[in-house]
């Protein structure tokens, strides 16, 4: 999702911007900007970039996206995943990210869009809709640095090494690793502390460890 916003970011932007900008807006590290800018000029993006004093980077002015590069079924499919998405996690409904998606083609999605609300409703619990909170971003700043995170978790504190997030019925967890491979559901987690202790081994994903996870 962020490789869209940053995509529409630079669109709008009239003038440059660095690197720095971008990693405080986006609220991540300039190493990870760095990578998801990387990623947009594999997928062939125009991204310039210019050195110096009044360096900086922006899009080739005379890109736009065109509507020809999506299918009927890419938009339904990227329209769904973002329709559910924002049902579920409040930063992505925050961001008005299917909005700025119209931008491409404002009559495919609204048709799209307007078909997804009356035959597929979203009905979670409050409980379990992802909220945008203080510990939710302490681990993602653990997950772009790959280091471990302290969490207190009914009066007790572990120090965890976060691998990925996992949506379940009963609501969102953590997915990680200190001697053994856990899930701990992020309902059940009071605070979270940075740490600078890095992980040197292999993980298992989730995928591939389904069976052999400790669920707390």
């Amino acid at each position: 999702m962020r490789l869209l916003e940053i995509l529409f970011y630079l669109l709008k932007c009239n003038s440059k911007t660095t690197i720095k900008e971008l990693a405080n807006r986006f609220n991540v590290s300039q190493k990870t900007i760095q990578r998801d800018l990387d990623k947009l000029s594999v997928l062939g993006i125009p991204i310039i970039s210019y050195r110096g004093v009044n360096g900086g980077i922006e899009l080739d002015k005379n890109y736009i996206i065109a509507k020809y590069v999506l299918t009927e079924n890419d938009y339904r499919d990227l329209i769904l995943s973002l329709y559910i998405s924002e049902q579920v996690i409040d930063d992505l409904k925050k961001s008005d990210l299917i909005d700025k998606f119209k931008l491409i083609n404002y009559d495919k999605c609204t048709e799209i869009l307007d078909k997804l609300e009356d035959r597929f409703i979203v009905d979670l619990d409050d409980r379990n809709r992802v909220i945008n909170n203080e510990v939710c971003k302490i681990i993602d700043k653990a997950l772009d640095k790959k280091t471990y995170v302290k969490l207190e978790i009914k009066e007790k504190n572990i120090e965890v090494f976060p691998i990925s997030y996992v949506l379940k019925k009963e609501g969102l967890y953590l997915y990680c690793y200190d001697d053994k491979y856990k899930l701990i559901l992020i309902d059940n987690i009071c605070n979270a502390t940075d740490c600078e202790r890095v992980f040197n081994g292999e993980i298992v994903k989730y995928k591939d460890n389904k069976d052999e996870i400790i669920i707390t």
